[in-house]
Formats: C-alpha cells, sequence, structure tokens
C-alpha cells in the first residue's frame, strides 16, 4: 500500500534515493520480504528495527509507518507498508523472477489473504509458545503515545489501529489463553490440509516453479514449527518445507538471533516442565 505524503511526519525519508527496508529479523512479515528480495536479487539498505526495544512504537517510526508495525518498504522517496503489497509492487517494477504469475493472479491474491488473514493467529500462537508473556507485553503508555500521534492512512484514520490495539490490551492483561490458541490452532489445520492436497498434486503451491505463495506459506511454517504444531502431520507439506529449507536464500533469512533463539529455547523448556506444550493444550 502506497501511502500518501500527508501520512509521512518523518519527511526525511521523502527524499532518499534507491530501495530501503525498515525490519526486524525474527518478524515473520519482514522474513517473507528479505526472502522475496534475495530471489530477485535486488540491493536494498537495511533499517533494522527492534520491536523487543519497541523501537515501532517510536515517534520517528510511527512518522513513516503509522501502523507501527514491520516492514516497511521506501523506494525513491515513497513509502509502502503491508509486506504483501510490497512484494506485490516490487514484482511489477522488476519483473526478473516473476513471483506474482499474472496468468494466475486473482488466484494467487485471494490465497494471500487467506495468509494474511491468519496473521493475528500466528501472532496468537508466537505470544503463547515462543515469546514470554512480560516480554511480549506492550505498556499502555506506549499504545496511548501511538494513539495520540494520530498516524493517518490515505489521509484518513487507520481502520485497523483499534483492531491492534485491543489485541495488545488484552494480551497485556491476560496474555494468551488456551481458549484462544484452540481457535487459531483449528484454523492452521484447516488450512493445512488444504495445502497438504494441493502439494499431493503439485511440486509448490502455484504449479511447477515457486511463487509468493511459497514464501508466504514456508515463513508461516518455520513459525508455527517453533510453537509445536505437527507439520510432520501434513506429509506433503512436510516434503515442500524441507525441499524449500535447503535453498539458502529462503533458510537464511528465518535463522534467529542468539538472543531471540535462548529465549525460544527457554520457553520450550518452561512449556514442558508446566505441561503447557501445544500439544497439551490441543488434540493434534
Amino acid at each position: 500500500m502506497l501511502l500518501d505524503k500527508c501520512d509521512i511526519k518523518t519527511k526525511e525519508v521523502l527524499e532518499w534515493k534507491g530501495i530501503h527496508l525498515f525490519h526486524f529479523s525474527g518478524s515473520s512479515c519482514s522474513q517473507k520480504l528479505r526472502i522475496f528480495l534475495n530471489i530477485k536479487d535486488l540491493n536494498w539498505v537495511s533499517h533494522p528495527i527492534d520491536l523487543i526495544k519497541n523501537e515501532n512504537f517510536s515517534p520517528w517510526y510511527l512518522g513513516i509507518n503509522p501502523r507501527g508495525l514491520v516492514p516497511t518498504l521506501v523506494h525513491d522517496g515513497e513509502v509502502h507498508i503491508e509486506s504483501n503489497e510490497i512484494m506485490k509492487y516490487l514484482d511489477i517494477i522488476d519483473d526478473s523472477s516473476k513471483l506474482y504469475p499474472t496468468y494466475n493472479l486473482d488466484y494467487i491474491m485471494s490465497e494471500l489473504y487467506v495468509e494474511d488473514d491468519l496473521h493475528l493467529d500466528l501472532r496468537t500462537l508466537t505470544f503463547r509458545f515462543i515469546v514470554p508473556h512480560k516480554l511480549g507485553k506492550k505498556e499502555r503508555y506506549l499504545l496511548d503515545s501511538k494513539k495520540e500521534q494520530k498516524g493517518t492512512i490515505k489521509g484518513k484514520n487507520d481502520p485497523n489501529e483499534d483492531k491492534e490495539i485491543n489485541f495488545w490490551i488484552n494480551h497485556h492483561k491476560n496474555g494468551i489463553t488456551e481458549d484462544q490458541v484452540k481457535v487459531s490452532v483449528s484454523r492452521f489445520q484447516k488450512i493445512y490440509e488444504k495445502l497438504n492436497k494441493t502439494l499431493q498434486k503439485s511440486e509448490y503451491l502455484n504449479g511447477k516453479s515457486i511463487s509468493i505463495l511459497d514464501i508466504a506459506w514456508y515463513v508461516s511454517t518455520v513459525r508455527l514449527i517453533s510453537t509445536g504444531f505437527p507439520i510432520k502431520k501434513y506429509t506433503y507439506v512436510y516434503f515442500w518445507f524441507k525441499k524449500l529449507n535447503k535453498n539458502k536464500k529462503f533458510s537464511k533469512e528465518v535463522r534467529s538471533d542468539i538472543p531471540l533463539l535462548v529465549i525460544k529455547n527457554i520457553m520450550r523448556v518452561i512449556n514442558f516442565i508446566k505441561r503447557k506444550r501445544l500439544v497439551d493444550i490441543v488434540d493434534i
């Protein structure tokens, strides 16, 4: 999504030339975009945003992306948000290694909508099984300061803001409940049954060559495996995943930094001891 200039309060980025990417190593949406850029072999300037330190809630960054999310693309002074739309834009301006094939674009966009619709479910499982509650909490003053920034999307109030803020308020107060886990897991189970049937007949999710669908679901699969979701149960998905995982353009972007790896391993041990693993909560 291309933001209007009136949405951008950090005006300096309007003068930037080339491709600039604001991203976080552990963000699934950032990982998608970095894999995309690897396959495209595009040159870009890295601007890391540390979500653990809440740098995405700084007035400077909110002045670039009013939603306070990553990734954000700045290309020759134009600001683009939302990973799937960023990649579609880049695929249009660089037609090498076409990842949004035009012959099947309607199908691809509808499938990406499904993947994007599950973003909060992926976040739910992430903040229950990978990120400790204390570390994942967003203090109310951060959310209030975001609202006070009065950011706009296309010159209007952001329709997604309340949804985002309510997630963080509920997470701060209650953490992630077992009922939330069950709902999110059931949604992913239905999707992976569908993906498994597709991959039983096809090498990749859109036929014989890699597309944006493979990038999107590869990243989600990596994250789900970390939560304890039983990917091996879906035989054809598992074979597809192992094949993509051997490709360094994919695998190098989903490796956890050492601090994140330590946190994940600690959470794994705690959940095992407390019998609070995904398999302890959901019959899978």
